[in-house]
């Protein structure tokens, strides 16, 4: 259960780096809702076009590429949470909604930390 020392300056619960459809995500779990941002970034294949191309294929298509974005579940939607090691370091934590599925893949650490903070949330 957190105390009120686990809280951030924003009221989030919870914040973590995040590995979500091949892309880092900033999370953050507060007590209504669990939301993600993923920055743009420079994807590999560009990196490697625009070595080829010295450089010509990025002026043209830009450095970044369009996949940032936020998105989140608010917590009455959340249906369930389950875990599923992934590798060595990481653990895959799935929050099922109404709607969709996402995976988080965390550390084992965090992944203890955040199925318990959302099954106590989800549960009260």
């Amino acid at each position: 259960m957190p105390s009120t020392e686990t809280f951030t300056s924003d009221g989030a619960l919870l914040k973590f780096k995040s590995h979500i459809d091949g892309k880092n995500a900033d999370v953050a779990i507060y007590a209504d809702r669990v939301e993600w941002l993923m920055a743009r970034g420079v994807s590999g294949a560009k990196v490697t076009a625009g070595v080829f191309t010295a450089g010509l294929s990025m002026l043209a298509t830009g450095v970044k590429n369009g996949k940032a974005g936020t998105e989140m579940i608010p917590m009455k939607s959340i249906t369930g949470v389950s875990t599923k090691r992934d590798g060595m370091i990481n653990t895959i934590v799935t929050v099922t909604s109404s709607s969709s599925a996402i995976g988080f893949r965390v550390s084992h650490k965090e992944a203890e930390q955040m199925r318990q903070l959302l099954n106590q949330l989800i549960l009260s």
